[in-house]
């Protein structure tokens, strides 16, 4: 069993241990009023909860007019425990920026005595603005740092006005939120300006930051004929320095991406990456220089793009002569290109061209377009040389491949000898293989020779045809490969047609100089007359006075030695022999023929 002494040792040790282990709550100082009329300051708290280790002995408010670091100066102890206000009378008398915090005193020894936050009796300091940044739904988040003022519990959020008034749209409470959201603003259509001020328990408001923070607008310009949307924004104001802007893009609902960054001085920038119709959606990102981890997002704008959508390509794919000797020009254009017009170029080569003719394009456009040039052209004199023209709403011009025909000549180079000859076929992506030749006397073409590329020209034998009526025409068939590069990836093999090439062979006629009647050969006289094809023949007798003894228009019937059936002595008689040849020369031959019996 403990003796006394030993108890009473036991027991004051615990309330000493209990005692080191106690702590003074301080009064909560909460609101410092000036009363500038009087010349006083009321200081107002909040109760502490009772202190169990020992009895209240008072409230002792400190005070400093040198700033919050000090020195600091009891000068007041309040002995009401319940009190929870207290006016300085007369100090802003001696100073107009006071400071000032309080500690609870109880009779608890070797307890540990806390201080309040230190409050001014100015009102509360105003808050940095960190950022303002648009949401993607068009709302404005405004973001800033606490306030220095520890008696702060509210922020005021205003929008700044051009002239320096402000116009309040939210209060925050609680000194460490340091967030809003602005649901009412409209930024995709203004840029929004925004500041926060302090305020304080005793509803003291401080001032708003005069460098207030602004939202970044963008807008888009162009027109359907300059291919490119021209973005556009406004600064972004009152960072200490601002790195540079971000452009991002999203075409036809994909994810965003940085498509480009400009200075921090440039504010526009030209998009070009997009096609006719495509719905784009765009912001612009501002950094901050000295954090690259504080940025503001623009609106997202939202629209879809429209321009005159050019062709990504037009080709050249033929030109050819037809049955009516005029020149069938193909070529293959982009079917999604929105054009105008056309125009028709020819020339006889590359540098000789002019304007032929302008017709409209067709409504819908197709992949592959005809021309028939049926304007004063001669495709067996030379080689014509086409090109394509077509032309936007904007005047954008679009240029074709050049295409060159096949001219193909003819002529009688001798007697039962025809000669021809050609220039090649040219189309740019096109390879000729061959060329075919065929020939029609009057019972249709049919390919009497194939060349490969390189020869130009031929010597055809017409010995096989002297029964004919003496018309050989010609046409020259290039055959060719054709493979356009991407995006048209078009590849066949097609053919171009020269013009028709026809020669007439000069008749030729054997007239015999003697015949026998009733002889073994030659027993009647008339002309054998090769090609030609006589028309209006006649052939007339005549005696040696003169007169006429015989006449046939028939080339089977010749004369048989007898003027009206009475036999004619033998003797030269002379003969007139007309017809008009296939060429239209009048053909006419005049003799005497021995007549021998």
């Amino acid at each position: 069993m403990l003796n006394k002494s030993r108890l009473i040792f036991i027991f004051g040790l615990m309330l000493f241990l209990s005692a080191k282990s106690q702590v003074i709550v301080p009064p909560a100082l909460q609101c410092v009023t000036n009363d500038n009329v009087n010349g006083n300051i009321t200081l107002s708290w909040a109760n502490p909860p009772v202190n169990p280790c020992g009895a209240f002995v008072q409230y002792t408010i400190y005070a400093s007019s040198n700033g919050p670091n000090g020195p600091y100066d009891s000068v007041i102890a309040v002995t009401n425990q319940s009190a929870t206000t207290y006016t300085l009378t007369n100090y802003l008398a001696t100073s107009q920026n006071w400071y000032f915090y309080m500690e609870a005193d109880y009779n608890c020894p070797g307890a540990t005595v806390l201080q309040s936050d230190t409050v001014n009796n100015l009102n509360p300091a105003t808050p940095q603005l960190v950022n303002v940044t648009v949401t993607a739904n068009n709302q404005v988040i405004i973001n800033w740092l606490p306030s220095t003022s520890p008696q702060v519990y509210a922020y005021v959020v205003f929008y700044y006005l051009p002239n320096g008034n402000a116009v309040g749209i939210d209060t925050v409470y609680g000194r460490l939120n340091t967030t809003a959201t602005d649901t009412i603003g409209t930024p995709n259509t203004v840029s929004e300006v925004y500041t926060v001020a302090a305020l304080d328990s005793c509803g003291k408001i401080g001032s708003y930051s005069t460098a207030p923070h602004n939202t970044i607008l963008v807008n888009e310009t162009g027109t359907s004929c300059e291919r490119q949307i021209a973005l556009n924004w406004n600064k972004y104001n009152n960072w200490p320095g601002l790195a540079q802007y971000e452009i991002f893009v999203s075409r036809n609902s994909g994810p965003y991406g940085e498509v480009a960054t400009t200075d921090s001085n440039t504010l526009s920038y030209l998009y070009t990456d997009f096609n006719d119709g495509d719905s784009l959606s765009v912001y612009i990102r501002a950094i901050n220089a000295a954090d690259t981890t504080i940025i503001s997002n623009s609106n997202q704008l939202n629209f879809k793009a429209s321009i005159v959508q050019p062709p990504s390509y037009i080709y050249a794919t033929n030109a050819t002569v037809d049955a009516q000797n005029h020149i069938d020009i193909t070529w293959t254009i982009d079917s999604i290109a929105q054009l105008l017009y056309y125009k028709m170029i020819r020339g006889s080569d590359t540098t000789n061209l002019a304007d032929l003719a302008q017709f409209p394009v067709p409504t819908p456009l197709q992949h592959f377009q005809t021309y028939i040039d049926s304007s004063d052209i001669t495709p067996g004199q030379n080689p014509y040389v086409y090109q394509v023209d077509a032309y936007d709403s904007c005047q954008s011009q679009y240029l074709s491949t050049y295409v060159k025909t096949v001219s193909l000549q003819g002529e009688l180079y001798d007697y039962y000898v025809a000669h021809l000859s050609w220039n090649d076929f040219l189309l740019k992506y096109a390879t000729v293989t061959k060329y075919n030749l065929y020939r029609d006397y009057g019972t249709g073409y049919q390919l009497i020779q194939t060349f490969l590329p390189g020869t130009n020209a031929y010597f055809d034998s017409l010995q096989q045809f002297l029964g004919e009526r003496g018309t050989f025409c010609y046409k020259i068939e290039a055959v060719y490969t054709i493979s356009l590069p991407a995006p048209s990836n078009y590849t066949a093999t097609l053919s171009s047609f020269s013009n028709e090439a026809c020669i007439i062979h000069r008749p030729v006629i054997y007239i015999p100089n003697a015949f026998s009647p009733g002889g073994d050969i030659n027993t009647e006289f008339k002309p054998t007359i090769i090609y030609g094809n006589p028309q209006g023949y006649s052939m007339l007798i005549f005696n040696r006075w003169g007169a006429k003894i015989f006449e046939s228009d028939d080339l089977a019937v010749g004369w048989d030695g007898t003027d009206h059936g009475k036999a004619l002595p033998i003797g030269g008689y002379a003969y007139l022999i007309q017809f008009t040849a296939d060429d239209g020369v009048v053909v006419e031959r005049k003799g005497i023929v021995l007549l021998v019996r």
